[in-house]
């Protein structure tokens, strides 16, 4: 699709026929071209949700792990889960979810973390309103925080950092 040369017409339609007969192939085209973007996205979005589970496992047993079995206070469990996450993140969601290809793997991780923070402070929040403020179970909102984080993620590593458009190998 993107190696696509412009249409060039040898003949133009002469009659209404041929004109409809033209118009209904180019719309049969972009339908099958539509159909395959849509596919793929589909396809992307299923990959996203396998795959990305596991990162959001090794964030929520992080947490647990470091709040719960060893008492460590709530923001700084929620940092070193977020740290373990990432690095799993980055990796399952470049070779496994959207297959990106690039010369710079470092810029992308980079820009990965970059995006991250973002959602990280989102969490923080969330966490720092769920127990400081309403006393609610400390896994419980982490989980709740943890699963806007993702949503958040996904657009953001889609957008503007695996997409393919730019750095990528020949």
């Amino acid at each position: 699709m993107e190696n696509q040369v412009p249409l060039r017409h040898h003949h133009y339609p002469e009659t209404e026929a041929e004109y409809e007969a033209e118009l209904t192939e180019t719309e049969n085209e972009f339908a099958e071209q539509l159909e395959e973007v849509e596919e793929k996205a589909h396809k992307q979005i299923q990959r996203y949700l396998l795959w990305g589970s596991l990162s959001v496992v090794v964030n929520i047993a992080m947490f647990y792990l470091f709040n719960s079995i060893f008492g460590v206070e709530y923001q700084i469990s929620n940092l070193l889960a977020w740290v373990f996450s990432v690095q799993t993140a980055f990796w399952v969601d470049k070779l496994l979810v959207f297959k990106h290809v690039s010369d710079h793997p470092f810029r992308d991780m980079g820009k990965f973390y970059g995006t991250r923070v973002f959602t990280y402070i989102l969490e923080a929040v969330i966490l720092y309103v769920g127990i400081s403020l309403l006393s609610f179970h400390p896994t419980i909102t982490k989980v709740i925080g943890h699963g806007l984080a993702v949503i958040g993620n996904y657009f953001f590593s889609k957008w503007f950092i695996f997409n393919n458009k730019a750095h990528t190998k020949a």
